[in-house]
């Protein structure tokens, strides 16, 4: 056996948002070393998680399903863990990809705008990492990663409110690992650039965004799906056992200009 390629064998992780893009990437990353996965998705986006949870069973022959999990319930949130427990899994890595963002001028943002990125990108996600924490702090062990943006460190326009959840989740990032380090729990960050994926292929493809962009990378390249799933993959494993607090940004080379 191969033990590189099984060293995740017996431990499950929990990606949000895996439906597609980014977090399936990283689903398939995990499953790939031997990792069990619980796939969690908006309940409009569960056919899609289904998919991805199927392809990765029947090219890793890992253990996968998915749950149905909106950030904005609190109460699904809790409905969420408690099935999980339920079908006796004890999470090992929680990988909080989900997220969303809206471009609109800062004059223009209305609450409701405001609340409905800032309560899924950082309240939310806050709290489903709350509800896994209390499980690996029985367990005594337990690995947290983050999907935060180059838009926490560095701003951009006409995205206020992401701009502020992703800041606010690396240093949320940092607290938790300070607080949970005597648990056994690391958290960490990760922080890409833009990325290519199905959902923004048209954005990042058109010729004016390229002009504005590009330019700022140094690499002179966006990045895909594979490029953050690698970096999320070495935070939360044993790979980077003496790192926590961490925000590895994915960028290019945007941030160190």
């Amino acid at each position: 056996m191969d033990q590189e390629a099984h060293k995740l064998v017996g431990q499950w992780a929990l990606v949000t948002g895996a439906g597609r893009g980014i977090g399936a990437e990283i689903a398939e990353q995990f499953a790939r070393k031997g990792a069990s996965l619980v796939l969690t998705e908006l309940p409009e986006l569960m056919e899609q998680a289904e998919d991805v949870a199927g392809r990765i069973r029947d090219r890793y022959g890992v253990g996968t399903y998915c749950e149905e999990l909106d950030l904005r319930n609190n109460e699904g949130v809790e409905r969420c863990i408690r099935s999980i427990e339920e079908q006796g899994v004890d999470l090992r890595y929680l990988i909080n990809n989900a997220g969303v963002n809206l471009l609109q001028p800062a004059l223009n943002l209305t609450r409701e705008e405001w609340d409905f990125v800032v309560d899924i990108n950082l309240k939310g996600t806050f709290f489903l990492t709350q509800e896994v924490a209390k499980i690996m702090v029985r367990n005594k062990k337990g690995s947290i990663v983050m999907i935060a943006s180059q838009h926490g460190v560095v701003a951009n326009e006409n995205r206020a409110p992401y701009c502020a959840s992703k800041a606010g989740l690396i240093h949320l990032t940092k607290s938790l690992a300070m607080e949970w380090a005597k648990y056994g729990i690391r958290v960490n960050a990760v922080s890409p650039t833009f990325v290519v994926t199905d959902a923004n292929q048209s954005i990042i493809q058109n010729a004016q965004f390229q002009r504005t962009n590009l330019p700022k990378i140094p690499l002179r390249k966006f990045a895909e799906p594979e490029d953050v799933a690698n970096a999320v993959l070495f935070l939360a494993t044993d790979a980077a056992g003496m790192i926590t607090g961490h925000n590895l940004i994915v960028d290019g080379g945007w941030t160190i200009q």
